[in-house]
């Protein structure tokens, strides 16, 4: 499949809680379909799930990649920094502004799209409109594709972080990335 340029991210709406909840789920679905490995250990009904969308949308942070009238991808760009972020040896200072990108999720039909990297640079654009110097993001140790994508799309990896995460998902250490803008 090649990169499609028909791409559109945008400010996500409430109509589009219903489509990015079936995003999540197909993803779910997808990974936990038997010889496919679930590189971030997402699990339906556990993560991502349609009330962190929610939240995101009341708060103004989510977006989404559309193509045509399907919602193919979601994002949420927060303002703050885990706490667990001062950890990691970041290429600027902690306390500089930035953005951090949570959730980035692409529906398994359109892997392959460019649907991932038009979401990390709506992000990157954001940030710069919001004059944030750098965009960071975390991902699960194991998730090799979305860390080759990350570095793929210019992001640096900083170090590895646990998020504090182990024993509500048994996930503990986490690849920490970041692009200075």
């Amino acid at each position: 499949m090649n990169k499609n340029t028909n791409i559109e991210v945008r400010p996500a709406c409430e109509k589009d809680l219903d489509d990015i909840e079936n995003l999540y789920n197909d993803l779910n679905d997808y990974l936990a379909k038997p010889g496919q490995k679930n590189y971030p250990r997402w699990k339906k009904g556990v993560y991502p799930i349609r009330e962190q969308a929610e939240e995101g949308f009341r708060n103004g942070q989510l977006y989404v990649a559309v193509l045509g009238d399907a919602v193919v991808g979601t994002v949420i760009c927060l303002p703050k920094q885990e706490d667990a972020y001062q950890t990691v040896k970041w290429q600027i200072p902690m306390e500089a502004p930035v953005l951090v990108i949570h959730i980035l999720a692409v529906h398994p039909d359109y892997f392959g799209y460019g649907v991932g990297a038009a979401l990390l640079q709506y992000a990157e654009d954001l940030a710069s409109r919001q004059n944030r110097r750098a965009v960071r993001l975390d991902t699960y140790q194991d998730n090799l594709p979305a860390a080759r994508l990350f570095e793929k799309c210019g992001f640096r990896f900083c170090g590895m972080v646990d998020l504090g995460l182990e024993e509500v998902y048994g996930l503990k250490w986490y690849r920490a990335y970041e692009k200075v803008l």
